[in-house]
Protein backbone atom coordinates (compact mmCIF):
# COMPACT_ATOMS: atom_id res chain seq x y z
CA UNK A 1 0.00 0.00 0.00
CA UNK A 2 1.01 3.67 -0.14
CA UNK A 3 3.82 4.82 2.11
CA UNK A 4 5.16 8.00 3.67
CA UNK A 5 6.99 9.29 0.57
CA UNK A 6 3.73 9.13 -1.33
CA UNK A 7 1.97 11.21 1.29
CA UNK A 8 4.83 13.73 1.18
CA UNK A 9 4.43 13.90 -2.57
CA UNK A 10 0.74 14.65 -2.12
CA UNK A 11 1.57 17.43 0.31
CA UNK A 12 3.99 18.88 -2.20
CA UNK A 13 1.17 19.28 -4.66
CA UNK A 14 -0.91 21.20 -2.15
CA UNK A 15 1.92 23.77 -2.03
CA UNK A 16 2.38 24.02 -5.81
CA UNK A 17 -0.39 22.53 -7.91
CA UNK A 18 0.94 23.94 -11.15
CA UNK A 19 4.44 24.99 -12.10
CA UNK A 20 3.20 27.15 -14.99
CA UNK A 21 1.56 30.46 -14.02
CA UNK A 22 -1.62 31.44 -15.85
CA UNK A 23 -1.13 33.61 -18.92
CA UNK A 24 -3.40 35.75 -21.02
CA UNK A 25 -5.57 33.69 -23.36
CA UNK A 26 -4.90 34.21 -27.06
CA UNK A 27 -7.54 35.96 -29.12
CA UNK A 28 -8.82 34.02 -32.07
CA UNK A 29 -8.33 36.84 -34.56
CA UNK A 30 -4.69 37.11 -33.52
CA UNK A 31 -3.76 33.45 -33.49
CA UNK A 32 -6.21 31.38 -35.54
CA UNK A 33 -3.77 31.07 -38.49
CA UNK A 34 -0.92 30.38 -36.11
CA UNK A 35 -1.69 26.88 -34.85
CA UNK A 36 1.40 25.53 -36.60
CA UNK A 37 3.59 27.90 -34.60
CA UNK A 38 2.35 26.37 -31.34
CA UNK A 39 2.69 22.78 -32.54
CA UNK A 40 4.97 21.76 -29.66
CA UNK A 41 5.51 18.54 -27.74
CA UNK A 42 3.47 19.84 -24.86
CA UNK A 43 0.54 20.84 -27.07
CA UNK A 44 0.68 17.58 -28.99
CA UNK A 45 0.50 15.65 -25.72
CA UNK A 46 -2.37 17.87 -24.63
CA UNK A 47 -4.23 16.89 -27.81
CA UNK A 48 -3.53 13.20 -27.22
CA UNK A 49 -4.73 13.55 -23.62
CA UNK A 50 -8.03 15.13 -24.60
CA UNK A 51 -8.74 13.37 -27.91
CA UNK A 52 -7.52 9.98 -26.71
CA UNK A 53 -6.00 8.41 -23.62
CA UNK A 54 -2.55 9.91 -23.47
CA UNK A 55 0.56 9.39 -25.56
CA UNK A 56 3.82 7.52 -25.43
CA UNK A 57 6.99 9.48 -26.32
CA UNK A 58 7.20 7.87 -29.76
CA UNK A 59 3.62 8.91 -30.50
CA UNK A 60 4.39 12.52 -29.60
CA UNK A 61 7.44 12.43 -31.87
CA UNK A 62 5.32 11.03 -34.69
CA UNK A 63 2.75 13.83 -34.35
CA UNK A 64 5.46 16.50 -34.32
CA UNK A 65 6.66 15.28 -37.71
CA UNK A 66 3.17 15.91 -39.14
CA UNK A 67 1.52 19.21 -39.94
CA UNK A 68 -1.31 19.91 -37.48
CA UNK A 69 -4.11 19.66 -40.05
CA UNK A 70 -2.79 16.36 -41.39
CA UNK A 71 -2.44 14.90 -37.91
CA UNK A 72 -5.92 16.00 -36.83
CA UNK A 73 -7.34 14.41 -39.98
CA UNK A 74 -5.59 11.16 -39.10
CA UNK A 75 -6.87 11.42 -35.54
CA UNK A 76 -10.41 11.65 -36.91
CA UNK A 77 -9.91 8.69 -39.26
CA UNK A 78 -7.92 6.46 -36.92
CA UNK A 79 -4.29 5.34 -36.96
CA UNK A 80 -4.94 1.70 -37.88
CA UNK A 81 -7.90 -0.49 -38.83
CA UNK A 82 -9.98 -1.08 -35.74
CA UNK A 83 -10.56 -4.53 -34.32
CA UNK A 84 -13.49 -6.61 -35.47
CA UNK A 85 -16.50 -6.40 -33.15
CA UNK A 86 -16.36 -8.90 -30.32
CA UNK A 87 -18.48 -11.95 -31.07
CA UNK A 88 -21.01 -12.28 -28.26
CA UNK A 89 -22.95 -15.50 -27.73
CA UNK A 90 -25.96 -14.03 -25.97
CA UNK A 91 -27.41 -16.47 -23.42
CA UNK A 92 -31.02 -17.50 -23.86
CA UNK A 93 -33.33 -16.24 -21.15
CA UNK A 94 -35.14 -19.08 -19.34
CA UNK A 95 -38.94 -19.02 -19.26
CA UNK A 96 -41.01 -20.53 -16.48
CA UNK A 97 -43.17 -22.58 -18.84
CA UNK A 98 -40.10 -24.52 -19.97
CA UNK A 99 -39.66 -26.14 -16.54
CA UNK A 100 -41.94 -28.45 -14.62
CA UNK A 101 -40.35 -27.75 -11.27
CA UNK A 102 -39.77 -24.28 -9.85
CA UNK A 103 -36.46 -25.42 -8.39
CA UNK A 104 -35.16 -26.25 -11.86
CA UNK A 105 -36.36 -22.91 -13.15
CA UNK A 106 -34.51 -21.09 -10.36
CA UNK A 107 -31.32 -23.03 -11.15
CA UNK A 108 -31.68 -22.00 -14.80
CA UNK A 109 -32.15 -18.40 -13.70
CA UNK A 110 -28.94 -18.55 -11.69
CA UNK A 111 -27.03 -20.00 -14.65
CA UNK A 112 -28.48 -17.28 -16.87
CA UNK A 113 -27.39 -14.54 -14.46
CA UNK A 114 -23.90 -15.99 -14.23
CA UNK A 115 -23.61 -16.17 -18.02
CA UNK A 116 -24.89 -12.60 -18.36
CA UNK A 117 -22.20 -11.41 -15.94
CA UNK A 118 -19.57 -13.34 -17.86
CA UNK A 119 -20.62 -11.76 -21.15
CA UNK A 120 -20.70 -8.27 -19.63
CA UNK A 121 -17.24 -8.79 -18.12
CA UNK A 122 -15.88 -10.05 -21.44
CA UNK A 123 -17.31 -7.14 -23.41
CA UNK A 124 -16.09 -4.58 -20.88
CA UNK A 125 -12.62 -6.10 -21.18
CA UNK A 126 -12.79 -5.91 -24.98
CA UNK A 127 -13.76 -2.22 -24.75
CA UNK A 128 -10.79 -1.48 -22.49
CA UNK A 129 -8.55 -3.26 -24.98
CA UNK A 130 -9.73 -0.87 -27.70
CA UNK A 131 -8.91 2.12 -25.52
CA UNK A 132 -5.46 0.86 -24.58
CA UNK A 133 -4.52 -0.22 -28.11
CA UNK A 134 -5.49 3.26 -29.38
CA UNK A 135 -5.96 2.27 -33.00
CA UNK A 136 -8.70 4.91 -33.10
CA UNK A 137 -8.41 6.74 -29.78
CA UNK A 138 -10.82 9.56 -30.60
CA UNK A 139 -13.52 7.10 -31.60
CA UNK A 140 -13.16 5.25 -28.29
CA UNK A 141 -13.09 8.54 -26.42
CA UNK A 142 -16.40 9.46 -28.06
CA UNK A 143 -17.93 6.05 -27.30
CA UNK A 144 -17.09 6.76 -23.67
CA UNK A 145 -18.50 10.28 -23.95
CA UNK A 146 -21.81 9.12 -25.45
CA UNK A 147 -22.05 6.39 -22.79
CA UNK A 148 -22.14 9.14 -20.16
CA UNK A 149 -24.33 11.45 -22.27
CA UNK A 150 -27.09 9.06 -23.41
CA UNK A 151 -26.96 7.16 -20.15
CA UNK A 152 -28.31 3.68 -19.53
CA UNK A 153 -27.39 1.29 -16.74
CA UNK A 154 -27.21 -2.47 -16.58
CA UNK A 155 -28.84 -2.28 -13.15
CA UNK A 156 -32.09 -1.12 -14.74
CA UNK A 157 -31.84 -2.56 -18.25
CA UNK A 158 -30.86 -5.97 -16.87
CA UNK A 159 -29.93 -7.45 -20.23
CA UNK A 160 -26.31 -7.51 -21.31
CA UNK A 161 -27.32 -7.85 -24.97
CA UNK A 162 -29.12 -4.50 -24.87
CA UNK A 163 -26.15 -2.74 -23.24
CA UNK A 164 -23.74 -4.24 -25.77
CA UNK A 165 -26.00 -3.18 -28.65
CA UNK A 166 -26.11 0.36 -27.28
CA UNK A 167 -22.32 0.46 -27.03
CA UNK A 168 -22.11 -0.66 -30.67
CA UNK A 169 -24.61 2.09 -31.58
CA UNK A 170 -22.33 4.67 -29.96
CA UNK A 171 -19.34 3.24 -31.81
CA UNK A 172 -21.11 3.48 -35.19
CA UNK A 173 -22.13 7.09 -34.55
CA UNK A 174 -19.15 8.12 -32.40
CA UNK A 175 -17.85 10.68 -34.89
CA UNK A 176 -20.81 10.68 -37.21
CA UNK A 177 -23.93 12.82 -37.18
CA UNK A 178 -25.57 13.93 -33.94
CA UNK A 179 -29.00 14.15 -35.57
CA UNK A 180 -28.80 10.52 -36.69
CA UNK A 181 -27.67 9.44 -33.23
CA UNK A 182 -30.51 11.34 -31.57
CA UNK A 183 -33.03 9.65 -33.84
CA UNK A 184 -31.50 6.24 -33.13
CA UNK A 185 -31.42 6.67 -29.36
CA UNK A 186 -35.22 7.03 -29.04
CA UNK A 187 -35.65 3.51 -30.40
CA UNK A 188 -32.58 1.96 -28.74
CA UNK A 189 -33.70 -1.04 -26.62
CA UNK A 190 -31.50 -0.16 -23.65
CA UNK A 191 -32.75 3.44 -23.59
CA UNK A 192 -36.38 2.41 -24.02
CA UNK A 193 -36.06 0.06 -21.05
CA UNK A 194 -33.96 2.40 -18.92
CA UNK A 195 -36.39 5.31 -19.27
CA UNK A 196 -39.54 3.18 -19.08
CA UNK A 197 -40.89 3.75 -22.57
CA UNK A 198 -42.38 0.25 -22.51
CA UNK A 199 -44.90 1.79 -20.12
CA UNK A 200 -45.52 4.78 -22.41
CA UNK A 201 -48.95 4.14 -23.96
CA UNK A 202 -51.51 6.42 -25.57
CA UNK A 203 -53.96 5.89 -22.72
CA UNK A 204 -51.25 6.17 -20.02
CA UNK A 205 -48.21 8.21 -21.10
CA UNK A 206 -44.89 7.86 -19.28
CA UNK A 207 -42.87 11.06 -19.38
CA UNK A 208 -39.39 9.76 -18.49
CA UNK A 209 -37.90 9.47 -21.98
CA UNK A 210 -39.46 12.74 -23.17
CA UNK A 211 -38.17 14.57 -20.10
CA UNK A 212 -34.58 13.37 -20.43
CA UNK A 213 -34.62 13.80 -24.19
CA UNK A 214 -35.31 17.49 -23.62
CA UNK A 215 -33.46 18.13 -20.36
CA UNK A 216 -30.26 16.10 -20.83
CA UNK A 217 -29.98 15.16 -24.49
CA UNK A 218 -31.00 18.20 -26.55
CA UNK A 219 -32.19 21.43 -24.91
CA UNK A 220 -31.24 21.74 -21.26
CA UNK A 221 -33.36 23.05 -18.41
CA UNK A 222 -35.25 26.27 -18.95
CA UNK A 223 -35.91 25.70 -22.65
CA UNK A 224 -39.18 23.75 -22.36
CA UNK A 225 -42.20 23.47 -20.10
CA UNK A 226 -43.87 20.63 -18.23
CA UNK A 227 -46.64 20.78 -20.83
CA UNK A 228 -44.03 20.24 -23.57
CA UNK A 229 -42.85 17.13 -21.73
CA UNK A 230 -46.37 15.73 -21.49
CA UNK A 231 -47.00 16.34 -25.18
CA UNK A 232 -43.58 14.97 -26.10
CA UNK A 233 -44.34 11.77 -24.20
CA UNK A 234 -47.41 11.31 -26.39
CA UNK A 235 -45.19 11.55 -29.48
CA UNK A 236 -42.97 8.74 -28.15
CA UNK A 237 -45.80 6.31 -27.43
CA UNK A 238 -45.72 3.00 -29.24
CA UNK A 239 -41.99 2.30 -29.18
CA UNK A 240 -41.27 -0.82 -27.14
CA UNK A 241 -38.56 -3.40 -26.59
CA UNK A 242 -38.93 -7.02 -27.52
CA UNK A 243 -39.65 -9.37 -24.61
CA UNK A 244 -35.96 -10.29 -24.28
CA UNK A 245 -34.96 -6.60 -24.63
CA UNK A 246 -32.54 -7.35 -27.45
CA UNK A 247 -34.52 -5.35 -30.01
CA UNK A 248 -37.23 -2.73 -30.37
CA UNK A 249 -40.32 -2.27 -32.51
CA UNK A 250 -43.17 0.15 -33.10
CA UNK A 251 -46.61 -0.91 -31.86
CA UNK A 252 -49.17 1.25 -33.71
CA UNK A 253 -52.08 0.42 -31.41
CA UNK A 254 -50.23 2.00 -28.47
CA UNK A 255 -49.22 5.16 -30.34
CA UNK A 256 -51.14 8.39 -29.81
CA UNK A 257 -51.89 9.63 -33.32
CA UNK A 258 -53.58 12.83 -32.20
CA UNK A 259 -52.27 16.35 -32.62
CA UNK A 260 -49.68 17.50 -30.06
CA UNK A 261 -48.52 21.00 -29.28
CA UNK A 262 -44.82 21.02 -28.41
CA UNK A 263 -42.68 24.14 -28.07
CA UNK A 264 -45.40 26.18 -29.72
CA UNK A 265 -45.77 23.89 -32.76
CA UNK A 266 -48.87 21.78 -33.36
CA UNK A 267 -48.77 18.63 -35.48
CA UNK A 268 -49.33 14.88 -35.28
CA UNK A 269 -45.80 14.39 -33.98
CA UNK A 270 -44.34 10.90 -33.77
CA UNK A 271 -40.89 10.01 -32.35
CA UNK A 272 -38.95 11.21 -35.41
CA UNK A 273 -41.01 14.37 -35.72
CA UNK A 274 -40.45 15.13 -32.06
CA UNK A 275 -36.67 14.69 -32.40
CA UNK A 276 -36.63 16.85 -35.54
CA UNK A 277 -38.49 19.58 -33.65
CA UNK A 278 -35.95 19.48 -30.81
CA UNK A 279 -33.02 19.64 -33.21
CA UNK A 280 -34.54 22.72 -34.84
CA UNK A 281 -34.58 24.67 -31.55
CA UNK A 282 -31.78 27.28 -31.15
CA UNK A 283 -31.06 25.83 -27.70
CA UNK A 284 -30.14 22.42 -29.12
CA UNK A 285 -26.87 23.20 -30.94
CA UNK A 286 -25.85 25.39 -28.01
CA UNK A 287 -26.47 22.52 -25.60
CA UNK A 288 -24.54 19.98 -27.66
CA UNK A 289 -21.67 22.36 -28.43
CA UNK A 290 -21.35 23.34 -24.76
CA UNK A 291 -21.24 19.70 -23.69
CA UNK A 292 -18.59 18.78 -26.27
CA UNK A 293 -16.34 21.78 -25.68
CA UNK A 294 -16.59 21.46 -21.90
CA UNK A 295 -15.73 17.77 -22.07
CA UNK A 296 -12.67 18.26 -24.26
CA UNK A 297 -11.40 21.51 -22.75
CA UNK A 298 -12.41 21.02 -19.14
CA UNK A 299 -13.92 24.52 -18.87
CA UNK A 300 -17.14 25.94 -20.27
CA UNK A 301 -16.83 28.19 -23.32
CA UNK A 302 -17.66 31.87 -23.08
CA UNK A 303 -20.80 33.14 -24.78
CA UNK A 304 -19.13 34.30 -27.99
CA UNK A 305 -17.27 31.04 -28.48
CA UNK A 306 -20.35 28.97 -27.70
CA UNK A 307 -22.40 30.89 -30.26
CA UNK A 308 -19.64 30.43 -32.83
CA UNK A 309 -19.44 26.65 -32.39
CA UNK A 310 -23.21 26.17 -32.11
CA UNK A 311 -23.68 28.03 -35.39
CA UNK A 312 -20.93 25.95 -36.99
CA UNK A 313 -22.60 22.72 -35.85
CA UNK A 314 -25.85 23.73 -37.54
CA UNK A 315 -23.99 24.91 -40.64
CA UNK A 316 -22.40 21.46 -40.94
CA UNK A 317 -25.78 19.77 -40.43
CA UNK A 318 -24.76 18.16 -37.14
CA UNK A 319 -21.71 16.40 -38.60
CA UNK A 320 -19.17 15.90 -35.82
CA UNK A 321 -15.92 15.51 -37.77
CA UNK A 322 -15.94 19.12 -39.03
CA UNK A 323 -16.74 20.23 -35.48
CA UNK A 324 -13.71 18.43 -34.06
CA UNK A 325 -11.48 19.55 -36.91
CA UNK A 326 -12.33 23.14 -36.04
CA UNK A 327 -11.89 22.53 -32.30
CA UNK A 328 -8.54 20.75 -32.47
CA UNK A 329 -7.08 23.32 -34.89
CA UNK A 330 -8.32 26.24 -32.79
CA UNK A 331 -5.38 27.86 -30.91
CA UNK A 332 -7.75 28.53 -28.01
CA UNK A 333 -7.90 24.78 -27.45
CA UNK A 334 -4.22 24.95 -26.44
CA UNK A 335 -4.37 28.00 -24.15
CA UNK A 336 -2.76 27.77 -20.72
CA UNK A 337 -6.08 27.94 -18.89
CA UNK A 338 -7.11 24.70 -20.64
CA UNK A 339 -3.92 22.63 -20.63
CA UNK A 340 -3.37 20.54 -17.50
CA UNK A 341 -6.61 21.85 -15.99
CA UNK A 342 -8.93 18.87 -16.50
CA UNK A 343 -9.14 16.02 -13.97
CA UNK A 344 -9.02 12.65 -15.71
CA UNK A 345 -11.81 10.19 -15.06
CA UNK A 346 -10.89 6.80 -13.52
CA UNK A 347 -11.11 5.16 -16.95
CA UNK A 348 -8.91 7.82 -18.52
CA UNK A 349 -6.43 7.57 -15.66
CA UNK A 350 -6.07 3.78 -15.73
CA UNK A 351 -5.99 3.49 -19.53
CA UNK A 352 -3.49 6.36 -19.74
CA UNK A 353 -1.24 4.85 -17.06
CA UNK A 354 -1.32 1.47 -18.78
CA UNK A 355 -0.42 3.02 -22.12
CA UNK A 356 2.40 5.17 -20.72
CA UNK A 357 3.88 2.24 -18.81
CA UNK A 358 3.73 0.15 -21.98
CA UNK A 359 2.44 -2.91 -20.15
CA UNK A 360 -0.23 -5.49 -20.86
CA UNK A 361 -2.87 -5.72 -18.14
CA UNK A 362 -5.87 -8.08 -18.06
CA UNK A 363 -8.55 -5.62 -19.24
CA UNK A 364 -11.14 -6.86 -16.76
CA UNK A 365 -8.80 -5.66 -14.02
CA UNK A 366 -9.00 -2.16 -15.49
CA UNK A 367 -12.79 -2.39 -15.63
CA UNK A 368 -13.08 -3.46 -12.00
CA UNK A 369 -10.45 -0.94 -10.92
CA UNK A 370 -12.20 1.97 -12.64
CA UNK A 371 -15.46 0.88 -11.04
CA UNK A 372 -13.96 1.00 -7.60
CA UNK A 373 -12.58 4.46 -8.30
CA UNK A 374 -16.08 5.65 -9.18
CA UNK A 375 -16.61 4.87 -12.87
CA UNK A 376 -17.91 1.40 -13.61
CA UNK A 377 -18.71 1.23 -17.30
CA UNK A 378 -22.28 0.10 -18.05
CA UNK A 379 -23.29 1.19 -14.56
CA UNK A 380 -23.39 5.03 -14.29
CA UNK A 381 -24.83 6.34 -11.03
CA UNK A 382 -27.82 8.19 -12.45
CA UNK A 383 -29.56 9.30 -15.61
CA UNK A 384 -27.18 12.28 -15.61
CA UNK A 385 -24.19 9.97 -15.97
CA UNK A 386 -21.04 10.72 -14.01
CA UNK A 387 -20.64 14.19 -12.51
CA UNK A 388 -16.95 14.33 -13.43
CA UNK A 389 -14.53 17.16 -12.76
CA UNK A 390 -13.53 17.70 -9.16
CA UNK A 391 -16.06 15.06 -8.07
CA UNK A 392 -13.61 12.40 -9.31
CA UNK A 393 -11.09 13.29 -6.62
CA UNK A 394 -11.48 12.70 -2.90
CA UNK A 395 -8.86 11.71 -0.34
CA UNK A 396 -10.05 8.10 -0.71
CA UNK A 397 -10.09 7.98 -4.50
CA UNK A 398 -6.73 9.74 -4.77
CA UNK A 399 -5.15 7.13 -2.51
CA UNK A 400 -7.05 4.46 -4.44
CA UNK A 401 -5.63 5.67 -7.74
CA UNK A 402 -2.14 5.44 -6.31
CA UNK A 403 -2.75 1.90 -5.15
CA UNK A 404 -4.18 0.94 -8.55
CA UNK A 405 -1.04 2.31 -10.18
CA UNK A 406 1.06 0.26 -7.77
CA UNK A 407 -0.89 -2.85 -8.69
CA UNK A 408 -0.25 -2.20 -12.40
CA UNK A 409 3.48 -1.92 -11.77
CA UNK A 410 3.60 -4.90 -9.42
CA UNK A 411 4.40 -3.23 -6.10
CA UNK A 412 0.88 -3.56 -4.64
CA UNK A 413 -1.08 -6.82 -4.47
CA UNK A 414 -4.42 -7.13 -6.19
CA UNK A 415 -6.27 -8.15 -3.02
CA UNK A 416 -5.10 -4.91 -1.40
CA UNK A 417 -6.74 -2.94 -4.21
CA UNK A 418 -9.84 -4.69 -5.55
CA UNK A 419 -12.30 -5.08 -2.70
CA UNK A 420 -15.49 -7.04 -3.12
CA UNK A 421 -17.63 -4.83 -5.32
CA UNK A 422 -21.19 -6.11 -5.60
CA UNK A 423 -23.75 -5.49 -8.25
CA UNK A 424 -27.40 -5.47 -7.26
CA UNK A 425 -29.55 -8.25 -8.69
CA UNK A 426 -33.18 -9.17 -8.50
CA UNK A 427 -34.21 -11.65 -5.80
CA UNK A 428 -34.07 -15.09 -7.35
CA UNK A 429 -37.78 -15.70 -7.12
CA UNK A 430 -38.79 -12.34 -8.63
CA UNK A 431 -37.01 -12.24 -11.97
CA UNK A 432 -39.80 -11.63 -14.43
CA UNK A 433 -39.56 -11.25 -18.16
CA UNK A 434 -35.80 -11.66 -18.21
CA UNK A 435 -34.86 -9.27 -15.41
CA UNK A 436 -31.27 -9.93 -14.45
CA UNK A 437 -29.44 -7.09 -12.78
CA UNK A 438 -31.57 -4.67 -10.83
CA UNK A 439 -30.64 -1.98 -8.38
CA UNK A 440 -31.91 0.69 -6.08
CA UNK A 441 -29.43 3.34 -7.25
CA UNK A 442 -32.01 5.59 -8.87
CA UNK A 443 -31.42 8.68 -11.01
CA UNK A 444 -31.42 11.87 -9.01
CA UNK A 445 -33.20 13.96 -11.64
CA UNK A 446 -36.65 12.89 -10.51
CA UNK A 447 -37.45 11.34 -13.87
CA UNK A 448 -37.21 7.73 -12.75
CA UNK A 449 -39.67 6.31 -10.26
CA UNK A 450 -38.29 4.70 -7.14
CA UNK A 451 -38.57 0.98 -7.78
CA UNK A 452 -37.13 -2.45 -7.18
CA UNK A 453 -36.53 -1.73 -3.50
CA UNK A 454 -36.09 -5.33 -2.36
CA UNK A 455 -32.65 -6.39 -3.56
CA UNK A 456 -30.00 -8.76 -2.40
CA UNK A 457 -26.27 -8.34 -2.80
CA UNK A 458 -24.41 -10.55 -5.22
CA UNK A 459 -20.70 -10.15 -5.86
CA UNK A 460 -18.99 -10.80 -9.15
CA UNK A 461 -18.50 -14.38 -8.02
CA UNK A 462 -16.24 -16.47 -10.19
CA UNK A 463 -15.19 -13.44 -12.20
CA UNK A 464 -13.56 -11.74 -9.21
CA UNK A 465 -12.01 -14.95 -7.92
CA UNK A 466 -10.69 -15.82 -11.36
CA UNK A 467 -9.18 -12.38 -11.82
CA UNK A 468 -7.51 -12.56 -8.42
CA UNK A 469 -5.97 -15.94 -9.24
CA UNK A 470 -4.92 -14.82 -12.71
CA UNK A 471 -3.31 -11.64 -11.42
CA UNK A 472 -1.61 -13.16 -8.40
CA UNK A 473 -0.39 -16.29 -10.19
CA UNK A 474 0.05 -15.20 -13.80
CA UNK A 475 0.24 -11.42 -14.04
CA UNK A 476 3.80 -10.16 -14.02
CA UNK A 477 4.16 -6.60 -15.31
CA UNK A 478 6.26 -6.87 -18.44
CA UNK A 479 8.32 -3.86 -17.61
CA UNK A 480 12.04 -3.37 -16.99
CA UNK A 481 12.64 0.19 -15.91
CA UNK A 482 16.33 -0.48 -15.26
CA UNK A 483 16.85 -1.55 -18.85
CA UNK A 484 14.79 1.39 -20.05
CA UNK A 485 17.05 3.85 -18.21
CA UNK A 486 20.23 2.08 -19.35
CA UNK A 487 19.08 2.10 -22.96
CA UNK A 488 18.52 5.86 -22.71
CA UNK A 489 21.93 6.24 -21.05
CA UNK A 490 20.28 7.69 -17.96
CA UNK A 491 22.06 7.29 -14.62
CA UNK A 492 21.87 10.30 -12.26
CA UNK A 493 19.00 10.91 -9.86
CA UNK A 494 17.73 14.03 -11.60
CA UNK A 495 17.91 12.38 -15.02
CA UNK A 496 16.00 9.35 -13.75
CA UNK A 497 13.26 11.46 -12.15
CA UNK A 498 12.88 13.74 -15.16
CA UNK A 499 12.87 10.88 -17.65
CA UNK A 500 10.32 8.77 -15.80
CA UNK A 501 8.13 11.78 -15.07
CA UNK A 502 8.22 12.79 -18.73
CA UNK A 503 7.21 9.28 -19.81
CA UNK A 504 4.54 8.65 -17.18
CA UNK A 505 2.88 12.01 -16.54
CA UNK A 506 0.37 13.63 -18.88
CA UNK A 507 1.41 17.12 -17.76
CA UNK A 508 4.71 18.72 -16.70
CA UNK A 509 6.13 17.88 -13.28
CA UNK A 510 6.09 20.76 -10.81
CA UNK A 511 9.34 21.79 -9.13
CA UNK A 512 7.94 20.97 -5.70
CA UNK A 513 6.98 17.45 -6.78
CA UNK A 514 10.35 17.01 -8.47
CA UNK A 515 12.08 17.90 -5.18
CA UNK A 516 9.96 15.35 -3.30
CA UNK A 517 10.78 12.61 -5.83
CA UNK A 518 14.48 13.44 -5.74
CA UNK A 519 14.43 13.24 -1.95
CA UNK A 520 12.82 9.80 -2.16
CA UNK A 521 15.37 8.57 -4.67
CA UNK A 522 18.27 9.97 -2.67
CA UNK A 523 17.02 8.24 0.49
CA UNK A 524 16.60 4.89 -1.27
CA UNK A 525 19.99 5.13 -2.96
CA UNK A 526 21.72 6.04 0.29
CA UNK A 527 20.15 3.02 1.99
CA UNK A 528 21.92 0.89 -0.64
CA UNK A 529 25.19 2.74 -0.03
CA UNK A 530 25.29 3.94 -3.63
CA UNK A 531 26.44 7.31 -4.91
CA UNK A 532 24.45 9.41 -7.35
CA UNK A 533 24.79 7.86 -10.80
CA UNK A 534 25.32 4.31 -9.50
CA UNK A 535 21.74 3.21 -8.76
CA UNK A 536 21.34 1.17 -11.94
CA UNK A 537 24.29 -1.01 -10.92
CA UNK A 538 22.26 -2.44 -8.03
CA UNK A 539 20.50 -5.06 -10.18
CA UNK A 540 17.22 -6.34 -8.74
CA UNK A 541 17.31 -3.71 -6.01
CA UNK A 542 17.53 -0.90 -8.55
CA UNK A 543 14.46 -2.23 -10.36
CA UNK A 544 12.55 -2.31 -7.08
CA UNK A 545 13.50 1.32 -6.38
CA UNK A 546 12.59 2.43 -9.90
CA UNK A 547 9.21 0.73 -9.73
CA UNK A 548 8.43 2.38 -6.43
CA UNK A 549 9.52 5.69 -7.92
CA UNK A 550 7.16 5.10 -10.87
CA UNK A 551 4.44 4.27 -8.35
CA UNK A 552 4.96 7.63 -6.65
CA UNK A 553 4.95 9.47 -9.96
CA UNK A 554 1.65 7.89 -10.99
CA UNK A 555 0.26 8.71 -7.54
CA UNK A 556 1.05 12.43 -7.83
CA UNK A 557 -1.84 14.82 -8.37
CA UNK A 558 -0.16 15.81 -11.65
CA UNK A 559 -0.91 12.27 -12.83
CA UNK A 560 -4.63 12.88 -12.30
CA UNK A 561 -4.70 15.72 -14.82
CA UNK A 562 -4.85 15.58 -18.55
Amino acid sequence: MLNTPFLLALLSFAVSAQAVPPQAEPKLEESAPEVERIWSARNVEHLYNRAGFGARPAEVEYALRQRPAAFVKQLLEGFAPTSDPLFIDIPAMPERREFEEREEFEKAQNRFRAEERRVLTSFAGWWFDQMVEAKHPLQERMVLFWHGYFTSSTRDVKRTAAMVAQNELFRRHALGNFSELAHAIVRDPAMLEYLDNNENRKDRPNENLARELMELFTLGEGNYTEFDIKEGARALTGWRTTDDKTGSYFQPRNHDTGAKTILGKTARFDADGFVDLLLAQPACPRWVARKLITHFEGVEPDEARLAEYASFLVEKRWELKPFFTKLFLDPRFYRDSVRAERISSPVEYLVGATRRLGITVPPQILWLGAGQLGQRLFDPPSVKGWEGGEAWITTSTLLGRGNMAGMLIGVVKLEDVLREDPLEVEPEGEMMGGDMMGGDSMPDSGAKDAKKAGKRKADLGAEMGGLQRMTNEMYFPRINLTARMQRAKIAGDRQIVDTLADELLPVPLSETSRAALLAFLRTERSALSLEDGRLLAAGVKSEDVLRRLAHLILSLPEAQLG
